[in-house]
């Protein structure tokens, strides 16, 4: 019969603590570290509503959680608990799911939802759920309660195992920051090490839990320092090198980070008929420290609509010089043309995304309605801002210093500005004109529009379109960040050639009569200037990819008998082709193409650092180092709790295998039969003799063949003199009766049994 060591599930703890006031398990020295973890992942909730909003609200919800956890732990059992806390989050779930409009809940396919939830657990931020300051409210109560009712009950390990697995899902989306989770990991070690210790005789039998502890300690700190780049991008997201093109274009979050590179390598060339930023994305939730793109796509059904005010159409192409994610074009793109167009999606910004990547030699069409405002009519636009609008684009972290809005307050008031296109101008004239132009920076702390607009004298474009947006916000006017790519330098009266080095963000206001206005605070001489400097150290140094042939680099060329006609990716509506110019209209479609495929530079991809060798790419030595103490730390856990012994007596029930002599074999036969007898009936009670559990159970229908074994171990141990054969034959019954009562074996021996009867 197997002996029990003591542990938290067989003691008892008091029923209450101090005059009868809180559940006892509350009391005990363990719970300081329940709520130690606890804290931590209230902080990861409080972090996500810092941001949207909601703190207060947070905060009062998660007390109530905890006093009614805590309250119930006295009264309801635990399997009613875990119902209870399953109906609250399947509750809070279609409470938020009727939260989000209608347009957005059709969009809520199983594929979509199964989708969110693997981004979600590799490194897609909750800040692009929708409505996520509703989440947080329906989410944040459900793990509280249970913790609360688990630690007041004194099961404090696994209270603090539902507070450690909430923290490591913000862990997994990238939104726990490291203080964060080494204050888990503290917490959960405390709980632990607490609960273990004070169990009589505990550090005896479960020395090994504290090891465990501490190898869990050295593993979450490691996944701190290892994985903080995995967590703060999803799974299926190109990460390219260190670079200002790879931080701002493309990808669901924008981080803003310090020194950074320019890559000369040309991405596009672009043909229209208006010079303007080809804008690629827009974001519009600030966290303080980079930006969020919120809600999801959909597929791009006809023509959008375009800007509310007027504007004129604009009919451009650009051709892939690289394999590109996204569709440049000017503001506002309303149509795509060819199979690109079709598998195109919007999303809720009114921004077109390609459906897959665009490979390198696609020529695609795009129409766009351009805005058609002069000034006058922008000063003169209402102010009376469509509520989801203003709610969305005047948004900004809780812990935005007040002092942003007042420096802004003072601008406006010296520009003596007193409608928003022209404060939007003072505030972009003033970044201009007070701030330099630096691709050579330290990350500040903290907000980085506060840092930039008091603590910095020099940024780039990112840190100056950050600052204006916060600024214009703090005024309650709409404004969001745009990435793209300016202009790039121009080739021929409607030709542009755009490097990686043209990579660029900016700013849009929101005007009620006209739609999204653009605004750029970012000094562009000396923006030029600092890309002029880098090309001209790229062709000095011979590097590819950074001219075309109209671009004022000589490129040598093989030119082919017959023109190479583009992928059916770049035909229009009917598929018709014509001399070079994709059109959107629906009459032709294809270019001549003089350049043979082996005479391409090799444009390669947004990496600035060195060419891949095209060998495969292997693991750091401290991720190799990471995923073994992964696997030790799981294996340690899983003999800790008992598993690995399983494991090991399951197989050896059920696999041949002999010992030395008949005696131990016998013995180790009818070990085993109890085993499977104690699952299947019930343990040999303390002071039962073998003959007796046997007999006992034989009214219970066990068949003859254990009593075979029983024999077999009598003469084992009180005779000693247990044949070979007894024994193997002991051996084989025990076997047999243990595959049997595997599902799937055991069907077989039922059929094979029936077909023998």
């Amino acid at each position: 019969m197997t002996r029990r060591t003591p542990d938290e599930s067989t003691r008892t703890p008091p029923d209450t603590g101090p005059f009868d006031a809180i559940p006892g398990g509350l009391t005990e020295p363990a719970a300081l570290g329940v709520a130690v973890a606890a804290v931590a992942y209230v902080s990861a909730f409080a972090a996500v509503t810092n941001v949207v909003g909601g703190t207060a609200r947070l905060l009062a919800v998660v007390a109530v959680a905890a006093v009614c956890g805590a309250t119930l732990a006295r009264t309801v059992s635990p399997r009613s608990a875990i119902r209870l806390t399953v109906a609250l989050f399947v509750a809070g779930l279609v409470g938020y799911y009727l939260t989000i409009p209608g347009s957005r809940v059709a969009l809520g396919s199983l594929g979509a939802v199964a989708l969110d939830v693997v981004s979600l657990l590799t490194g897609l931020s909750v800040l692009r759920l929708v409505a996520v300051d509703v989440w947080v409210l329906v989410i944040a109560p459900v793990p509280t309660f249970l913790v609360a009712y688990l630690a007041g009950r004194g099961r404090h390990v696994a209270a603090v195992t539902v507070a450690g697995g909430t923290l490591g899902f913000f862990v997994l989306t990238g939104d726990a920051g490291d203080a964060v989770t080494l204050a888990g990991v503290v917490g959960v070690a405390l709980a632990v090490g607490l609960s273990t210790v004070s169990v009589p005789g505990g550090i005896r039998s479960h020395g090994g839990t504290l090891a465990t502890v501490l190898a869990v300690m050295v593993l979450a700190s490691a996944t701190v320092t290892v994985l903080p780049a995995g967590a703060a991008q999803p799974w299926a997201v190109d990460r390219g090198a260190p670079g200002l093109e790879s931080s701002v274009v493309g990808g669901d979050e924008l981080d803003i980070v310090g020194t950074t590179q320019l890559s000369p390598e040309v991405r596009f060339t672009m043909e229209s008929p208006v010079e303007r930023n080809w804008h690629v994305a827009s974001y519009d939730t600030y966290t303080g420290d980079g930006w969020v793109r919120s809600g999801e796509e959909r597929p791009l059904d006809g023509r959008l609509s375009g800007p509310p005010g007027d504007a004129k159409t604009v009919e451009s192409t650009f051709t892939a010089e690289t394999d590109l994610e996204t569709i440049p074009a000017p503001w506002q793109a309303v149509a795509v043309g060819g199979v690109i167009g079709e598998a195109a999606q919007v999303d809720e910004r009114g921004t077109i995304h390609p459906g897959g990547p665009i490979l390198e030699g696609d020529r695609v069409a795009v129409e766009s309605r351009v805005l058609d405002a002069s000034p006058a009519e922008l000063r003169n636009a209402s102010t009376d801002y469509d509520p989801a609008i203003e709610e969305r684009y005047t948004q900004l972290p809780e812990s935005t210093p007040d002092r942003v809005g007042e420096r802004t307050a003072e601008i406006l008031s010296d520009a003596d500005a007193e409608n928003p296109y022209d404060q939007a101008t003072a505030i972009e004239s003033h970044l201009i004109e007070e701030y330099d132009y630096s691709l050579t920076i330290d990350r500040p702390e903290g907000d980085i529009a506060d840092a930039f607009l008091f603590e910095m004298t020099a940024g780039y474009c990112t840190y100056f379109a950050t600052t204006m947006v916060a600024m214009l916000r703090s005024q309650d006017m709409p404004a969001r960040l745009e990435t793209g790519y300016t202009s790039g330098q121009q080739v021929g009266s409607d030709e542009y050639v755009v490097r990686g080095q043209n990579a660029h963000t900016w700013v849009s206001v929101y005007f009620p009569e006209h739609g999204w206005v653009e605004f750029d605070p970012t000094p562009g001489a000396e923006r030029d200037l600092a890309r002029s400097i880098r090309l001209a150290e790229a062709r000095s140094d011979g590097v590819e990819g950074i001219d075309t042939n109209s671009s004022g680099f000589e490129i040598s060329t093989v030119v082919q008998e017959e023109p190479t006609r583009f992928p059916d990716a770049n035909a229009t509506e009917n598929g018709t082709v014509d001399d070079g110019n994709a059109s959107f209209d629906g009459t032709s479609s294809t270019v001549n193409d003089s350049v043979s495929e082996e005479a391409r530079p090799d444009r390669g991809t947004f990496d600035t650092a060195a060419a891949d060798d095209g060998g495969p790419s292997l693991p750091s030595r401290e991720v190799l180092g990471y995923w073994l103490l992964v696997a030790i730390v799981a294996t340690a856990g899983a003999r800790h709790v008992g598993a690995t012994d399983r494991a090991y007596r399951a197989a050896r029930i059920r696999l041949p295998g002999r010992s030395r002599t008949p005696r131990s074999d016998a013995k180790r036969a009818f070990a085993d039969l109890e085993r499977i007898l104690s699952r299947r009936y019930r343990e040999r009670r303390a002071g039962e003799t073998p003959r007796a559990y046997l007999e006992a159970l034989r009214e219970r229908g066990v068949d003859d063949r254990v009593h075979a074994v029983g024999e077999a171990y009598e003469r084992a141990a009180y005779a000693g003199d247990v044949t070979r054969e007894e024994a193997d034959a002991a051996r084989r019954a025990v076997r047999r009766i243990a595959l049997e009562s595997t599902p799937l074996v055991g069907r077989f021996f039922e059929e094979e049994s029936t077909t023998e009867e």
